[in-house]
């Protein structure tokens, strides 16, 4: 507990006339014996809502019989009452407005039972979604200890006795009891910053240097309250951190869910807790602020669902699956204060592996993952032995069609016995492990508890579970995809009963970042021992990693432990709520993440937890800048190779520019077809000449913009002894060069065009250019060319050189 001079002195060095929530008993402290009465703004000082804007209550408003009846939606609201007030300048000269006066503004022949069923509407709604903010109610307290007479002052459309209502609605009982006075805008015809202070101090018959008034505008606020020598304080929300997150959840919302400020309000139900601590840390950022309202929505759900399958009559065994769902077990202890089920060692691959009981489930498997072309981990997943995997996987590797030559082999007699047998004793001994953790037995129904998508483990197991072991398997996560049956025993967060395919699956496409921060300080399983014992890979990642893991978790924690303490003071919020905050938030995190967020994170590593070895970058600003110059927008991200590839490509485009993010988060949400040609208009024609001996021709090819004001030229070439002379100097005076690769035709925009891309940057040749430092170069002539030489080495296969280059000055027109 800090002492009283030690926040004091914070306050009086630091805040400068402006406060955070966490420092108003320290200004208060600071204020002790020089003040009589406290001032207060009502609306987003003591009472806040649950919306991002004000004007969002008004998409809730519409809903309302009487508003429906006049056909009244929330833009038109809006507009009169900016209407209304323009009226009373004119006719009265003063802007203040009541509700009576808005509604006329547009409905002049509105009868007084309909204008108070109006005005009846819109405080009910305001009753709704507004809530007493707590750490207002302790200074309220604090200062009223203190014998500090405390009086409202709000610039709003509500008279008095409205307002009271809805204050007397959402204020505790001591807390109403202790407001001596409330002076509405509305009723004196003046605003705050046109002379209501002035009817507040005579009303108060106190001097103005007795008088602190708080509140969050800095015009109505701070600076029209200092004008008649009232000592004042701007209330800040959130520091710049925060409100960027805020700013940018808003956008995410918008996107992911169209019916906000559409036919409901936009909602951010967590901002009141984001102002209540300072957000100051990198962690913080993450876990506190980000992380923390997603798994605070999940953990509810979780909670949620383990009571109505209680109600239900079942007694489930709650499992939660290891490594990713080791965050949400333990938000769930700390959101339910007790332990809730057991942390379980079950990976994808140990779900395959145990599973391949017929022909079938081995084709089936098949189908999943053969095209992606990696036929050694795929045999390594059918556990096949090392000494069988090499000669089979060279034999298909040798073949001139390696996909059939691979389930030709997979299809042989011997092999497929091989796998069934030893699928077999891995399913035994994953039943040990079980049976030694959670007590195995007939009739026990296991909840899977995961971060989900199509549920791996789920799918696999369930079948098996069923029939051999006469055990049921629900699964509850985070994000439940639409797949074949899903709602007999799936349930998530997200899924298909109220959330659409393509808003999910925007999300799953990068979800990787999501799940390193939600895993344990552990390997993944790969198999179990003869008693039943895990057996984990070799893999894993740095310890820089699992050091700043630790600290986000922690921030997540520490976010529910205030979340739970807040909605138990300001009421519990209905599912539906908490749903569409955590997708909006998800996507925010995903593709719109922040400056700070991207610098914490960018050192992450992400496994595929399949069994194999490799550990991809999660994302790399400085590969994706260069990606975008070669390969501009959509192709840049389509890499899903070892060699070159990153989960969370979003992220690289947030160093590039908004509107490059916000593009591909539109394609993804929406579906759009887009292509690369699209991008831009802008084209580069340039002419190309082919050399061999005496004989020549010439073509003009065109470059096209990537990014950065970068252009893309691909030229064919042989091995026919053909030199290939790009003729820039009729063109550029000065030209930047970024790369120059050599490239097989088949793989060129494919998925694996780096396995397939060689630097040739070595072997051009600049004739009448001159080299100014790095990959700069001045024309001398109009002449002056970049050529490919005849490349020897060249096979059969067809192949093209890109060039990306970057024009700087452009010949004259002379």
């Amino acid at each position: 507990m800090e002492s009283t001079i030690e926040l004091d002195e914070r306050y009086e060095s630091a805040l400068n006339e402006k406060i955070f929530p966490a420092d108003l008993l320290a200004a208060l402290n600071y204020y002790a014996g020089k003040i009589k009465v406290l001032s207060l703004d009502c609306f987003d000082t003591l009472l806040w809502r649950r919306t991002v804007t004000p004007i969002d209550v008004f998409y809730k408003l519409q809903q309302k019989p009487a508003f429906k009846s006049i056909g009244l939606n929330a833009l038109l609201r809006a507009r009169l009452e900016s209407q209304a007030r323009n009226l009373k300048v004119i006719q009265d000269k003063i802007s203040e407005v009541n509700l009576h006066d808005i509604y006329q503004a547009g409905y002049p022949a509105l009868s007084a039972a309909q204008l108070n069923d109006l005005a009846e509407s819109e405080l009910e709604v305001e009753m709704d979604v507004c809530y007493a903010f707590p750490p207002m109610l302790s200074l309220m307290r604090e200062a009223h200890s203190r014998g500090i007479k405390i009086i409202i002052v709000s610039n709003t459309y509500f008279k008095e006795n409205e307002l009271r209502r809805l204050l007397a609605h959402r204020l505790p009982s001591d807390i109403i009891n202790i407001i001596d006075h409330i002076f509405c805008s509305c009723e004196y015809g003046l605003s705050k910053t046109n002379g209501l202070y002035a009817k507040v101090l005579d009303k108060l018959s106190c001097t103005a240097e007795n008088v602190l008034h708080i509140g969050d505008d800095i015009n109505a606020d701070f600076k029209a309250a200092k004008k008649y020598g009232i000592k004042s304080l701007q209330l800040l929300h959130h520091d710049n951190n925060v409100n960027d997150l805020q700013r940018l959840y808003a956008a995410s919302a918008a996107i992911f869910n169209p019916a906000n400020r559409h036919t409901q309000p936009m909602l951010t139900p967590f901002r009141a807790i984001l102002a209540s601590t300072p957000i100051d840390t990198p962690e913080k950022i993450v876990g506190y602020a980000s992380i923390g309202p997603i798994m605070y929505s999940f953990a509810q759900f979780i909670l949620n669902e383990v009571e109505t399958l209680k109600n239900q009559g079942k007694n489930p065994k709650i499992l939660f699956l290891m490594r990713d769902a080791y965050l949400p077990s333990v938000i769930c202890e700390t959101l339910a204060a007790r332990p809730i089920g057991k942390k379980i060692r079950i990976s994808r691959f140990a779900a395959f592996a145990a599973t391949f009981r017929t022909r079938d489930d081995i084709d089936q498997y098949l189908a999943e993952v053969l095209f992606s072309g990696r036929f050694r981990d795929i045999a390594r997943q059918l556990l096949l032995p090392q000494e069988i995997i090499e000669p089979l996987v060279q034999v298909t590797e040798q073949s001139e069609s390696p996909l059939a030559e691979f389930i030709d082999l997979i299809h042989r007699e011997d092999i497929q016995n091989i796998i069934l047998k030893l699928s077999s004793a891995y399913r035994q001994r994953l039943i040990r492990y079980l049976e030694n953790e959670i007590d195995l037995k007939p009739g026990d129904t296991l909840l899977f508890v995961d971060l989900g998508y199509s549920g791996t483990a789920q799918r696999k197991l369930e079948p098996v579970f069923r029939e051999e072991l006469g055990v049921e398997i629900l699964g509850r996560y985070l994000i439940e995809l639409d797949i074949p049956a899903w709602e007999s025993s799936r349930r998530g967060l997200l899924d298909p009963s109220w959330c659409d395919d393509r808003a999910m699956l925007s999300l799953v496409s990068y979800i990787a970042i999501l799940e390193q921060i939600c895993t344990a300080n552990e390997k993944s399983v790969v198999d179990y021992d003869q008693q039943g014992r895990p057996i984990y890979s070799e893999s894993g990642f740095e310890k820089n990693q699992y050091e700043k893991l630790d600290k986000i978790q922690k921030e997540c924690i520490h976010f529910i432990k205030d979340a739970k303490a807040f909605f138990d003071q300001t009421g519990h919020l209905p599912l539906t709520v908490l749903r569409e905050a955590a997708m909006a938030e998800l996507g925010r995190f995903i593709f719109l993440p922040t400056e700070n967020e991207v610098n914490y994170l960018e050192s992450f590593q992400f496994d595929l937890n399949l069994g194999t070895h490799d550990v991809l970058q999660v994302f790399n600003p400085a590969e994706g800048l260069t990606s975008l110059r070669k390969r501009g927008l959509f192709f840049s991200f389509m890499e899903k190779n070892k060699k070159t590839m990153r989960t969370n490509y979003p992220a690289e485009l947030r160093s590039a520019g908004l509107e490059l993010v916000m593009t591909l988060m539109a394609q993804h949400r929406f579906g759009i077809d887009l292509r690369f040609k699209d991008m831009s208009l802008r084209r580069e024609s340039i002419q190309v000449v082919a050399l061999n001996g005496d004989d020549s021709s010439t073509a003009t090819v065109e470059a096209l913009l990537t990014y950065d004001g970068y252009y893309s030229l691909t030229v064919p070439i042989s091995n026919h002894g053909f030199h290939t002379g790009i003729l820039l100097g009729k063109k550029y005076r000065w030209i930047q060069f970024e790369s120059a690769e050599i490239i097989t035709i088949n793989s060129f925009l494919k998925k694996t065009e780096s396995l397939y891309a060689e630097d040739c940057w070595q072997s051009l040749v600049f004739n009448d250019m001159t080299h100014k430092g790095g990959k700069l170069y001045e024309c001398e002539t109009t002449l002056s060319s970049v050529v490919i030489p005849a490349l020897k080495k060249l096979n059969n296969k067809n192949y093209l050189v890109r060039l990306v280059f970057r024009p700087i000055v452009l010949q004259s027109a002379s």
